[in-house]
């Protein structure tokens, strides 16, 4: 007798365990589901781990807007290419980029982006000491890691007008940031198109500035809505974008170094050799600079 009462309460113990972990199974599969059309429905920005993209992670960090009003996911990219994907299959609504590069993806690809302003991202033109590369005279048969159809694409044909090399400069199409760097430090490549922060990751290590665009008349850097937008949402984003400008400039960049740590992977001392940085409010890209961008010249001279 006292055998059944012993099995009877154990399997009464067992189905009471079942019971709790089928329901913390629904309860699991509930908030997933939740979650999921919360994904679904947020706004969505396609992010680089550069420093034009800083007032971006300023604003959802410190959750600069009404959270009521509008929920903003930031989704990081490596490569310029992987977010042009994200913006032809509809996974993101807006997102950081150039105007070459948004001009050819409206041209050639019929992709439905908006623009919303212009940054200050800007890139420099890093060659190792081992290149042989003193001047712009030098990239003759030299190998260029950029980003095909883009400003760094555009900014090849640009110095390799300005040096007038007697031979061919190559353009390798290296789209991962990170991946272009190590490249570089590895001595894999002669020279790198390389913006904020890893123009500075690379000085420190050695490598050699041969060409700075923040100083040049044409301003690529921007920033596009994808599809049609939502007015009150476009309303609020912008209102905190610039509200995150406004903080940056005021504090400057150093004093955001742990946000800087946290997206773009660099450490102290590359915050500390940033060069000095002025972010500008909302500013529709200028006609001048977008019918600049649909100039693309080719990165390999004959």
């Amino acid at each position: 007798m006292e055998k059944i009462k012993y099995i009877l309460l154990v399997a009464i113990v067992l189905l009471a365990s079942c019971n709790q972990s089928e329901e913390e199974t629904l309860l699991d599969q509930r908030k997933k589901k939740i979650e999921t059309i919360a994904y679904e429905r947020a706004f969505k920005v396609g992010v680089m781990p550069t420093m034009d993209c800083l007032p971006l992670f300023v604003m959802c960090d410190s959750v600069l807007y009404d959270t009521a009003k509008v929920d903003i996911r930031l989704k990081m990219y490596t490569s310029q290419n992987d977010c042009d994907t994200a913006i032809m299959r509809n996974k993101i609504q807006a997102c950081v980029t150039d105007l070459v590069r948004a001009e050819y993806l409206k041209k050639k690809k019929k992709a439905p982006l908006q623009y919303m302003t212009e940054t200050n991202a800007s890139w420099k033109l890093l060659v190792s000491p081992n290149s042989g590369i003193k001047s712009l005279n030098d990239l003759g048969d030299k190998v260029i890691a950029l980003n095909e159809s883009s400003a760094t694409w555009y900014y090849t044909g640009r110095v390799v007008d300005i040096g007038r090399p007697r031979y061919a400069v190559y353009g390798a199409a290296i789209g991962d940031v990170f991946l272009r760097l190590d490249m570089l430090l590895n001595k894999q490549m002669d020279g790198i198109w390389a913006s904020e922060p890893q123009a500075t990751q690379a000085k420190l290590k050695g490598n050699i500035v041969l060409y700075d665009t923040s100083a040049d008349i044409f301003v690529p850097g921007a920033f596009v809505y994808v599809g049609k937008n939502d007015p009150k949402v476009s309303r609020v984003f912008e209102k905190a974008y610039d509200r995150a400008i406004d903080l940056i400039n005021k504090n400057s960049v150093q004093y955001y170094s742990d946000i800087i740590k946290k997206y773009m992977k660099v450490d102290d001392n590359v915050i500390k050799a940033l060069p000095k940085m002025k972010y500008k409010r909302i500013s529709y890209p200028r006609q001048s600079n977008i019918k600049e961008a649909l100039h693309i010249k080719p990165a390999q001279r004959k």
